[in-house]
This record gives structure tokens, sequence and C-alpha cells, in this order.
């Protein structure tokens, strides 16, 4: 089915939404700034008042003495280049990384913590005494350049032109992770979303444990898939596993197996989780909901890289890559006991933080584009775009529940739409304040959702997947294969939730699960 270019379409007239691939600018949503934020990091001011002489408008400098607060520094702003000296003898040695006696060559050991923290951000390193292995050093330790003092001395246009290409270049490495990571489906450009790229590709050029942090609905799942599809483990099995969906009497079967007899109803030899992702990854979501005795079994499996089957005479020796993710405080449960040290620090090895919506709602035009396309290609349905009316209200949410929320509501507003996506497609009723069960009424439940239905403000999960399980199965004439093509579901996942919500009313033609579905679903 062809689709047509998503387009504001208000009052008989349009304003271009995307035309190739790229995004206007729209009145109801802030630009993103072009300023180019330049940080100095120099135990004097030469740098600085070096750069006077060609500052304009398109830069923004800030200087710090030194790196003893370096991640802090690099957080408050995005910034596109560091200019970095090589030497520091004019700070307290308290605010040298390395040992005083060797500050001429403090510079070297701020890049290196640098391209930990931001392996792409260019760096120039400026020095008055320049010498082979201290050039060659930095080069390998990832400066973009390398420049003397005496040089610079000749001509003052001289940094700025290397500033210059050394944008340009970061530019460009932006550029392909934007467009990489969208196809991917980790839709974003926004300056928080980049940073998440660099994070995810350097967990692709690793076998570490992850870990991965951000609110509910912000794409976790989606994450840990693509650190192990394009990671170094592809070729082997993704088991991702529910940490709170899974009962404490059943954890250690899950997690380990057992073997033919090991209990009563034991009537066969089963694999566990972790011995059927041998050789390749296993996402425990939301693993801050283990209790301490699920805790110490993780934490045995990661040391000894083996698991003990019940009723098993033997071990079985492991090779998996763990992602886990949550969203609650780990370090707050570590400190209060409920989650075990160790076991938190061996999840941590790298560590993932997911943006929540409205830290990015930059992002909001493509990621809305994505799901009316994705929505309107699953239902087979040509949608023209989207109104300025409710774009404009779209960006006013404070989006609770992230991209899964959003995704939710542009779903239903595509059922629901009639070739354009207009603000009553879209738009929320809201409850009155005694209110607080939400449980939703027989008309959610039984029948198609109309407007009166309170589908979204101040809702729980539970109930915004019951109403987009409602919507896909009511649209597609009771078709649990439909359904989950338009939720993006598996269909084991479908007749999950059929039976979580009752809905086998709705279920029109469909035998029970077989045994295979079943085991996706725990999956």
């Amino acid at each position: 089915m062809g689709m047509v270019s998503l387009k504001y379409v208000e009052e008989g007239f349009s304003l271009p939404f995307y035309k190739s691939g790229s995004l206007k600018a729209s009145a109801t949503l802030q630009k993103v700034c072009d300023m180019l934020k330049v940080l100095i990091i120099d135990d004097g001011i030469d740098i600085t008042n070096y750069c006077h002489q060609f500052i304009s408008n398109g830069y923004e400098y800030e200087h710090i003495r030194s790196g003893v607060n370096l991640k802090n520094d690099l957080m408050k702003k995005d910034f596109h280049i560091i200019l970095l000296d090589k030497s520091f003898t004019k700070i307290d040695k308290a605010e040298l990384l390395g040992p005083a006696e060797d500050a001429d060559n403090e510079g070297l050991r701020i890049l290196s913590s640098i391209k930990k923290l931001d392996p792409n951000i260019p760096v120039i390193m400026v020095t008055a005494c320049a010498d082979y292995d201290s050039m060659a050093k930095a080069l390998h330790l990832g400066a973009f350049d390398y420049v003397e003092w005496d040089a610079l001395q000749k001509d003052y246009l001289f940094l700025k032109l290397k500033m210059q290409r050394a944008i340009e270049w970061e530019k460009s490495v932006r550029k392909e992770l934007i467009e990489k990571y969208n196809q991917w489906g980790l839709i974003g450009k926004s300056p928080v979303m980049v940073k998440l790229f660099l994070q995810v590709e350097a967990a692709l050029n690793s076998d570490s444990t992850v870990l991965l942090r951000g609110e509910t609905g912000t794409g976790k799942d989606l994450v840990a898939r693509i650190i192990h599809e394009h990671g170094k483990r592809s070729a082997g099995p993704f088991i991702s596993i529910n940490c709170a969906a899974i009962p404490d009497s059943l954890l250690e079967a899950e997690l380990l197996g057992h073997e033919k007899g090991a209990y009563t109803d034991a009537k066969e030899r089963r694999a566990g989780m972790f011995e059927l992702s041998n050789g390749g990854s296993i996402f425990l979501n939301e693993v801050g909901e283990f209790t301490k005795e699920a805790q110490a079994k993780i934490l045995k499996v990661i040391e000894e890289k083996r698991v003990d089957p019940i009723g098993a005479s033997k071990p079985i020796d492991v090779d998996v890559r763990i992602i886990s993710a949550t969203n609650r405080d780990l370090e707050d449960m570590v400190e209060k006991g409920s989650f075990r040290s160790d076991l938190y620090h061996r999840l941590k090895v790298m560590e993932i933080i997911l943006p929540p919506l409205k830290k990015r709602k930059e992002d909001l035009p493509l990621l809305i584009d994505y799901f009316i396309r994705r929505k309107s290609e699953q239902l087979e349905k040509e949608i023209a775009g989207i109104t300025r009316e409710a774009l404009s209200y779209l960006n006013q949410e404070e989006w609770v529940g992230n991209i899964r929320e959003l995704e939710f509501l542009v779903t239903l507003a595509v059922i629901r739409a009639d070739r354009l996506i207009t603000l009553k497609d879209l738009q929320k009723v809201n409850l009155p304040p005694e209110k607080t069960d939400f449980s939703p009424p027989k008309d959610c439940s039984k029948d198609y959702p109309d407007e009166n239905c309170p589908v979204f403000k101040d809702a729980n999960m539970n109930q915004l997947e019951k109403v987009a399980i409602i919507n896909a199965l009511r649209f597609n004439q009771g078709s649990v294969d439909l359904a989950s093509q338009v939720l993006g579901l598996s269909k084991a996942t479908i007749y999950n939730k059929i039976n979580q919500f009752g809905l086998n009313h709705l279920n029109k033609g469909q035998g029970p699960r077989d045994k295979g579905q079943e085991e996706e679903g725990q999956a």
C-alpha cells in the first residue's frame, strides 16, 4: 500500500511534517539549539584567551580548571568539542588525577577519562612543549588532534580551523549513529538520545553485563534486544524474562531447570532459562523484584558460570551474557539491605540510563511519524497525517507512561481516525476526582471503547494494555493473528493477555495455546 507523506493539516492548508526523512521545524515544537558548545579544560586561562580572538555567536564556551569532577562537568551540557591542555602545573595536587610529579602529563589522564565517559566527543590537545611520545599516546587514547602553541601563535585562525574540522567529524558520527539506531527502532535525534546511542554502541563492542535503568515504558526491552541482535552474541539465543511475573515457588525451576522425576509433576526434563540462553544473552527484566533467595541464585550463576538444575547429579556449564533492567532505585535497595551489594556490582559493569519522554520532547515528531506509519501499514489503513491541533495536544502531555503510552495512544488514534488524525481521535477523558480504582466500565471490557471510556488519564498500565487488546481484537473481528500484528506482540502474549483480562468472549475461532506458545509467553 502506498503511503503519502505525513503533514500537519489545519483548515484547508498544510505545513510539511517530514520530507525525504528530515525533520521540518513546527511552530508548535521547540527548535533544537544549534549553538556549538565548547568545553575548555585548562589550569590557566591561556586557551580561553586565545579563543576570544574568534568567539562568535555560533560558539558557547565553558572553562574548568581540572578533571577532578569530569563526569559531572560533562553532564552539564551536550558539548560538541573539548579543548584540553596537556600540562597542569598551576593547580593544587589534590585536584590532579595523577601524581604531582607528573603534572606535565595530567592532560593525558584527563583525555583517557573523557574517552571512557564519551568515546566520540572530539578532543583537541594543546601543548607548549610537544614530544613524539606524548603526541603518539594522545592520538592512541583518541585525541582528534594535537597542536603546539608555536603553531597557534603564527595564525590565530589555526585552532578555529582545527575545531571546525573536529565538529564536522562529530556531526558526521552523530548523523550516522542517529540513522543506524532509528533504523533499529530506537527513534530519536535529541542530545540525550545521541548519548544513549553512544552508550549502547559501547555495549555492542563488549561482552560485559549491562544494567538498563529507566522509567517504565522507556524502551528497556528494545535496547536489550538491540544489544543482543547487533552485539557479539547475535548468533546465539536471546531469552527474555519478566522477573516480577515468576512466582517464588517456580523461580528455581524456571531459571535453572529440572530433571525428570525431580518432583511429583516433573514428567520430563526441562531446561532452565540460563541453559536455553547458553551461547547468547539472557534479559532479566525488572531484576529489582527478585527476592533475596533469587538474588543468591543469580549471583552463583554469574560467579561460577554454571547452573544446578533441580534433581541433576552434576552442574551444567553455561556461557551467557546477562542484560538486566529495572525502574527501581537499586542503590537505595542495597543501602536498605533488600538487594545484594555484590550482585548489584556484578550486574552493572556497564550501565545505560534511558531518558524519559518528557526529557526529549523534541523527538515527538519523529516518534509520532514512526508509530503512525508503522500502525497504518499493520492495519492496511492510509493515514494522511495529523492535525496541528492534535500535535500540539500531544506535545503538552506529561507522558507518565513514556514511549509505551505514546505508542498505545497513536495506535488507538490510527484505529479511530478517518484518514486524518484529529484531536478527537486522541482526546483523553478526565475522570472525576473521587474515582480512584480506575476499573473500566462494562463498555470498556465488553465492547469497542467509545469516547467515554477512561482509557488514558490516570489509568494504570494494566488498563492501558487491556483496552489496546480490546481494540485490536474488535477491529480484527477477534483474530489473534491480526491483533498480534497490529500491536507488534507475539501471539503467545496476546493469548496471555486474553486470559489475564478475561477477554475470551472477543477471541473468535481460536483454540487454546499449545505448549510452544506457552513457553514463548513465559520467555
